[in-house]
């Protein structure tokens, strides 16, 4: 499967949170040819591991779509907690000088991570 597509791949959280797993700690082949995890064979999101025997570690696809999964949720996220800090405003949250600060400099971050992942206009 040379030319998977990311945004057509969905993995449940479950299933997520295995390649997750895998990422960090690599998995033994007798768990990795389970039937629980074919989608990791059928998708090819791991690959025996060059350093020691009888294990699996990720393959390139699988960190591809552990990244794009990444990217995806910022996506969402960032946009969404602007949008929340917008509101207080419109409820004059912003009356507490402190708390006016604090919500401002959230936002700027936030902004700033919206700059650097190249999201939004």
């Amino acid at each position: 499967m040379n030319n998977l597509s990311y945004k057509d791949l969905l993995l449940s959280f479950p299933e997520y949170l295995i390649l997750i797993k895998i990422r960090l700690f690599g998995i033994s082949a007798k768990h990795a040819l389970s039937a629980k995890r074919k989608f990791l064979r059928k998708y090819n999101l791991i690959e025996l591991s060059l350093k020691f025997k009888n294990r699996y570690r990720i393959s390139d696809n699988g960190k591809m779509y552990l990244r794009y999964r990444s990217r995806s949720f910022w996506k969402f996220a960032i946009p969404t907690i602007i949008s929340i800090i917008a509101l207080f405003g419109g409820y004059d949250v912003y009356t507490n000088p402190v708390l006016k600060e604090l919500l401002e400099s959230i936002a700027s971050l936030f902004a700033r991570i919206m700059e650097i992942l190249g999201i939004g206009s």
